[in-house]
Parts: C-alpha cells; sequence; structure tokens
C-alpha cells in the first residue's frame, strides 16, 4: 500500500500491531513513547539480544499504546528475525511494532507476511522503475500481466534459464527468480495505486506466497503456477 506523506505514518500505526515502512529508516517519528533500535552492519552478532531485550518490553502489561521501531530492518539476521516472529504473532494490546527500511524484500517472508507494507508515493517510486537490472524488470513486468498460456511459457523460460555472471548470485538460479518475484510484488502495488484494481493485489498475495515456497527450496516452476494461476 501507499501513504502520502510521512505525517500519515502515526495513523497508519496505530491501525496494525506490526507495520513495515519504506521508507528512509532514520527519519523522526512523531510517536510517544517510542522506543528505537538501529541497527548496523557491523552488530550482527550481538544485534539478537538488541532485539531481545527491545521485544522484552512487550511483556509487560501494557495500558496505553507502546511503539517499538527497528530502523534498517533488513539488516535483522535470521535468528534475530526469527526472535521478532515470535512476537508479532502475538504483540499484546496496545504494542505497535514498526519496520524502517529501504529494502523490505530482504526481511523474512514470514515477517513481511504478517505485517502490513507500506510505500511512500513521496519517495518517487510510483514513477521511478524499481532500481534493478533490465532484465530482471522485463521478466517482472511480463509476469504481472501473464495470462494462463502465458504464464506457463514464461515460466518454463525462468526455470530453464541458465544464470549470467551478472546475476545477483550468479551461483544460486534461485537468487534470480525470487528477485524477479520481489520486482513484480513491486510493480503490482504500483499498478494497483496507480488503477485501484483489486486484482494487483491478489497477484501480491499469490506472489508472495510463492516467494515464501521457494525461498525454502520449493519446486520454482510448481510454486509460480500454484500460485498465480
Amino acid at each position: 500500500m501507499f501513504i502520502d506523506s510521512l505525517e500519515k505514518i502515526p495513523q497508519v500505526v496505530r491501525a496494525f500491531s506490526t507495520t513495515i515502512f519504506t521508507v528512509d529508516p532514520d527519519i523522526p517519528l512523531d510517536l510517544k513513547p517510542l522506543v528505537s533500535l538501529s541497527l548496523a552492519a557491523n552488530s550482527i552478532d550481538s544485534q539478537i539480544d538488541e532485539v531481545r531485550e527491545l521485544m522484552q518490553l512487550t511483556k509487560n502489561k501494557q495500558t496505553k499504546e507502546l511503539f517499538l521501531a527497528i530502523r534498517h530492518a533488513e539488516l535483522l539476521s535470521e535468528r534475530s528475525s526469527n526472535v521478532l516472529l515470535k512476537t508479532i504473532e502475538e504483540p499484546g494490546d496496545h504494542i505497535h511494532i514498526l519496520l524502517l527500511t529501504k529494502k523490505p524484500f530482504q526481511l523474512l517472508p514470514t515477517i513481511r507476511s504478517r505485517a502490513m507494507l507500506f510505500y511512500l508515493k513521496t519517495s518517487g517510486n510510483l514513477v521511478s522503475p524499481p532500481d534493478v537490472p533490465s532484465e530482471i524488470l522485463d521478466y517482472a513486468k511480463k509476469l504481472l500481466v501473464a495470462d494462463k498460456d502465458h504464464l506457463i511459457q514464461l515460466t518454463e523460460e525462468l526455470v530453464k534459464r541458465k544464470p549470467k555472471k551478472s546475476d545477483p548470485d550468479p551461483d544460486n538460479d534461485k537468487t534470480f527468480i525470487l528477485k524477479v518475484i520481489e520486482t513484480t510484488i513491486e510493480l503490482a502495488y504500483k499498478s494497483f495505486y496507480k488503477t485501484g484494481n483489486q486484482l494487483f493485489l491478489k497477484k501480491v498475495s499469490g506472489l508472495d506466497l510463492a516467494y515464501q515456497n521457494i525461498s525454502k527450496n520449493g519446486n520454482k516452476k510448481l510454486q509460480l503456477l500454484a500460485n498465480l494461476i
């Protein structure tokens, strides 16, 4: 989904238990009381304790709203993400967890599926194309609008495609397909906002489920076809 301005964040946050905002992770937030944790690339070893400490605040009996923000959330390690996941499944009354990142699809799919994802319209990402190689963008555009017959053909092409040195991870063909799906999801959100067509949101659900299952080493062709037809 999209929000018009940063000023809308407090209103949106209060409506959900867990939210992900694709914004500058260091933006000031007009939320009180607010406890923030800012992750750094060199803090992977210690961050699990920091995340546990932050999540421990949800154990206290809350009679008023409490806002917990994790900045640069894309840096969450798998262990830290699992700690977070246990909390966001049942955050408790009056608890609101915010994840701030410019790379939402680096978060675990299980976390994304339990949170509402928002883009900021004024960031320009409605008019600017996703920041990916042209081949990935071309596949994503095709995947977004493919009907049943074209989907079968396109999926076959993606599965048989040979990795290239320029790929995000040339040693793993799964990485390329996941990046195509991630880019298609971004295009679907933008298309929904521009057109209001609910079919784009339905496509997001199928794409996200395919992404999760392929991430867990599910059959790439089967997952794309099963979740998008």
